[in-house]
């Protein structure tokens, strides 16, 4: 209800993407001051699938056979990102004066609740690792929405509340099916990929899965709240001293970001636009969220962030045992 109060308020203000970032920025505040807001995770994963149904269906066959062509945006891609972890890594080892394994995880642009689990367990400190993760998320998605809004070719009014398409709702019970068969053949992000790769296959097989605007405005409420609900706990004292280093980190990593979107519009005349998206660190979902929200084809973005995603995943416990062999823990020194 809070989120749907903050959203309303976004609405009615005009601020983009409004049933996103309404709720997200009201319940940051709350959390932060003290207000228990934590969504119920099931929950959050469940409109997490929803989004990603909603997003495969606006996938087109023709499109697909556009991946393979992508390749040299993905050695864009990870250049990008290493540049992001060094120079975010130097900027909290030598301006925060951090230690060498909070400053790694801190700066690792992707799969937030493994980075903090794997930080803490090789000594860094938790708190520094979790904030940092959690206000890069949450500063990429309200920059990356402003800077969308301020280009008066993109809308990012959000979708309406209607009740066109209602014949659609039928089908939200295979949210939950392609949620549980990914998990079942190991796809990584289950809950978000399987209901998307579900959608995009009965798209292009000519069924219409457009779901109702309601149903989508209620998606973005959640979300937005889950995002400002991570917040929750995070003393006004702790966040002011790593917020500064933090929005430093996020203004670097997004600088960087434009840059090599730039030499992939120079290099692979894809679109800025497109390029921005799919290089931001942000998330996967978020991002394809403002690409669809701003009419531009979401699949491209979402196959360079899981492309992040995979390299990430098989970085970080490398990161892990050469640093536990490398650097000794805090307890130790």
């Amino acid at each position: 209800m809070l989120g749907a109060t903050g959203g309303t308020a976004a609405w009615l203000i005009n601020i983009p993407l409004p049933w996103m970032l309404g709720p997200l920025i009201l319940i940051m505040v709350l959390a932060i001051c003290g207000v228990q807001t934590r969504i119920n995770r099931l929950g959050n994963r469940f409109f997490l699938g929803v989004l990603g149904f909603w997003l495969g269906s606006r996938f087109e066959p023709a499109v697909f056979q556009q991946v393979v062509d992508w390749y040299p945006s993905v050695l864009i891609m990870t250049l990008s990102v290493i540049l992001i972890i060094l120079v975010n890594t130097l900027l909290f080892r030598w301006l925060a004066k951090l230690d060498l394994i909070t400053s790694i995880f801190a700066s690792l642009p992707g799969n937030l609740n493994a980075v903090i689990i794997m930080g803490e367990q090789l000594g860094g400190d938790g708190r520094w690792i979790a904030i940092a993760q959690t206000l890069r998320i949450t500063l990429v998605i309200i920059s990356t929405t402003v800077i969308f809004f301020l280009m008066p070719e993109y809308d990012l009014s959000g979708p309406a509340i209607d009740s066109q398409q209602s014949q659609s709702l039928l089908y939200l019970p295979l949210v939950p099916l392609a949620w549980w068969a990914s998990r079942w053949i190991r796809l990584p992000m289950p809950e978000f990929l399987g209901p998307l790769l579900a959608s995009a296959i009965l798209a292009s097989l000519g069924f219409n899965t457009d779901l109702p605007g309601w149903v989508m405005v209620i998606t973005f409420i959640v979300l937005g709240s889950y995002i400002g609900g991570r917040f929750y706990g995070t003393r006004i004292k702790q966040l002011l001293q790593v917020s500064f280093y933090a929005v430093l980190a996020t203004l670097l990593a997004m600088l960087i970001a434009a840059g090599f979107a730039l030499m992939t519009y120079w290099l692979l005349d894809i679109p800025f636009s497109h390029a921005f998206l799919a290089l931001v660190p942000g998330g996967i979902g978020e991002m394809a969220l403002i690409a669809a929200s701003a009419d531009i084809d979401p699949l491209y973005i979402v196959f360079m962030h899981i492309i992040r995603m995979f390299l990430l995943m098989f970085a970080t416990p490398a990161i892990g045992r050469y640093l536990s062999t490398r650097v000794p823990r805090q307890s130790e020194r």
